[in-house]
């Protein structure tokens, strides 16, 4: 009499890719955790320092409290801006160093035959992995980005939040460029079935991901354009200004480097645009778009993440043996 082997059901193949793979969750929280303790104190003394500077909360357009921000700046804020451009440059580390070994070392170890017999098949192990994974880190980059946020908050008083250091932090942007590193990884240690070499691509895509969101951004909605008869900046409203170009009289189109080399000194630029008949035109995104952006920029690096780990499925189906 023969007997037929029952597939393990979905939430069985969930908890047993949860065991499988809990020493390097385990080794993620551990770190994440630790990093994000020293970021809260910190963070604390960069906050309390904001509010005993008064910057925090005067008129961040008058001149008395631009020089209390200048102030805080040289006492607290020396070493921010460096660990915000290395946050910004690596930010997606982790999700190489999960999505790495996640297939490689079953590779490397020779544990994958013994993993596909299990009454799952290779098809819901990976997939089952990859969920397991991809699900636990997107949820720890989310409160990562959110405790981000604050830290960086006493800069974003400086260069508005548009900036891309600041930008790729909040937590949106932040999980969908942790997920992509950890797909890119996760295809390299399938097709590669080394776990080292898994891991650099990973982080090469945690490096060169950022520049690429950066470039492709400002297109995500068409940008605004305001002329304006004066120099000085239009608003203060934390607007994330593309460029700036200037029209002669004639309504003709000039650069802003033909326009400065009109020649003379401030006050006579400042007359030409004012009574002179030249106009600034200011392309910008405004203020209030900076969450729709977030969530368009997680849209789609989640969708690439998600046809990355769907292409390790592929491989490991079609031409893992």
């Amino acid at each position: 009499m023969s007997s037929t082997t029952l597939a393990p059901p979905r939430s069985a193949v969930l908890r047993a890719a949860g065991l499988r793979h809990r020493p390097a969750l385990l080794t993620l929280l551990t770190v994440m955790g630790a990093i994000s303790l020293a970021l809260l104190l910190h963070g604390w003394y960069l906050h309390t320092g904001l509010d005993r500077s008064g910057a925090a909360s005067c008129d961040p357009t008058a001149e008395a409290c631009l020089a209390k921000y200048k102030q805080f700046r040289r006492e607290y804020g020396n070493s921010q801006l460096e660990l915000v451009t290395v946050a910004y440059v690596l930010g997606g580390a982790f999700g190489a160093f999960l999505g790495g070994p996640l297939l490689a070392r079953e590779f490397e170890h020779g544990t994958v035959r013994f993993a596909w017999t299990q009454g799952a098949g290779r098809t819901r192990w990976t997939a089952g992995g990859l969920v397991v994974g991809g699900a636990v880190l997107a949820v720890v980059a989310a409160l990562f980005g959110l405790l981000l946020r604050w830290w960086s908050a006493p800069l974003e008083l400086q260069s508005g939040a548009f900036t891309p250091e600041l930008f790729a932090e909040t937590w949106p942007a932040l999980v969908g460029r942790v997920l992509v590193t950890f797909g890119v990884a996760a295809l390299a240690g399938a097709v590669l079935r080394r776990t080292v070499l898994a891991v650099g691509i990973g982080l090469a895509a945690s490096v060169a991901l950022p520049f690429v969101t950066d470039a492709l951004r400002s297109h995500y909605m068409n940008p605004l354009e305001m002329p304006t008869h004066s120099l000085t900046p239009m608003a203060l409203d934390d607007r994330w200004v593309l460029s700036v170009w200037f029209s002669d009289p004639a309504g003709n189109r000039i650069s802003e480097n033909d326009f400065y080399s009109l020649g003379g000194d401030y006050a006579h630029l400042q007359s030409l645009v004012r009574d002179g008949g030249y106009t600034v035109h200011e392309v910008y995104q405004p203020a209030d778009r900076f969450w729709p952006f977030q969530f368009i920029e997680f849209g789609w690096t989640t969708l690439l993440a998600v046809a990355l780990c769907a292409a390790a499925v592929w491989w490991v189906r079609r031409r893992a043996v």
